[in-house]
């Protein structure tokens, strides 16, 4: 089937913002970005690596939880969970007393590293005017203090990485039991801390669960965690009342706009603002598939 062109008339660049938000506008970018990851074999491996699993709170038999997760060991037993880490990484940020909210295993540092150089970057709607560097000074420390939100992180960063990576080739990590387990850490976690008491890290775990389900998973698990959040959201008392001076806030109406976009699918938070009172934001689905 031959590609078929559609010419498009403006006049001041504003109506091509304008005409970007109609839908026919948005399938076609989402068809060509998604076009454009199928004919990446690294991306496509990837994703068929990725396939959807059950939801329910015993949905990944080899989940253990953060009193029993065994550290990666050269006596371990384990074979679908290890990576082989390059000799040059570029200068790696690891905490040498590995104090991560999960017990240790050895991809994490890998991961950790490529988060912090290429995930966590400056993005100027996110940070805001006189702001920089967010999501390396305020959001990673939250990171740190919560396994769930934390695995869902390791999550993000595997998937990135072995698009990206030229050591790609060389890990041995299992993305589905990495996934499975960031779904059961939530899950978890939400089963320990009072419905109308839910933290700003499990709001960021689903929050971010959710954009992977929307890069690389499926739009059907995309909606679950969606909806979780917008409960988990409510009973905090709505965006505003989020954590981290507004940023987190920010970050849940930038993956429902973006998401949104690129799947020509409803908002869960429509009108919603980066800031109250501001513009609506406009999606940026290059920074979010690349950073997110």
């Amino acid at each position: 089937m031959g590609m078929e062109f559609v010419f498009i008339n403006v006049k001041e660049p504003k109506d091509a913002l304008q005409l970007a938000k109609e839908p026919e506008i948005r399938s076609h970018v989402a068809r060509y970005q998604w076009k454009q990851v199928e004919n990446r074999p690294s991306l496509k491996r990837k994703r068929n690596t990725v396939v959807s699993v059950c939801m329910s709170i015993d949905c990944c038999s080899t989940w253990q939880s953060r009193s029993n997760y065994k550290d990666d060991s050269p006596d371990s037993t384990s074979s679908t969970s290890t990576v082989s880490i390059p000799l040059q990484l570029g200068g790696l940020r690891d905490d040498p007393f590995r104090s991560y909210p999960v017990g240790f295993k050895s991809f994490m540092p890998v991961f950790v590293d490529h988060y912090l150089v290429h995930m966590a970057v400056d993005i100027p709607e996110l940070d805001q005017p006189g702001n920089k560097g967010l999501l390396r000074t305020s959001w990673f420390p939250l990171v740190m203090t919560e396994p769930s939100l934390f695995l869902v992180i390791m999550l993000l960063a595997a998937s990135h990485y072995a698009s990206v990576s030229e050591h790609a080739a060389d890990m041995k990590v299992d993305l589905l039991t990495l996934r499975c387990e960031a779904i059961q850490a939530i899950n978890d976690a939400l089963k320990y801390q009072p419905p109308d008491r839910v933290s700003d890290a499990l709001v960021g775990a689903i929050a971010k669960m959710g954009s992977y389900e929307a890069m690389y998973g499926n739009m059907a698990s995309y909606s679950v965690h969606m909806r979780g959040l917008t409960r988990a959201v409510g009973l905090r008392g709505g965006l505003s009342a989020l954590g981290l001076n507004g940023l987190l806030r920010r970050i849940v109406v930038w993956i429902d706009r973006n998401a949104a976009f690129l799947h020509g699918s409803a908002l869960y938070y429509p009108g919603a603002t980066f800031v109250p009172g501001q513009a609506l934001p406009e999606p940026n689905p290059g920074h979010f598939l690349a950073s997110s």
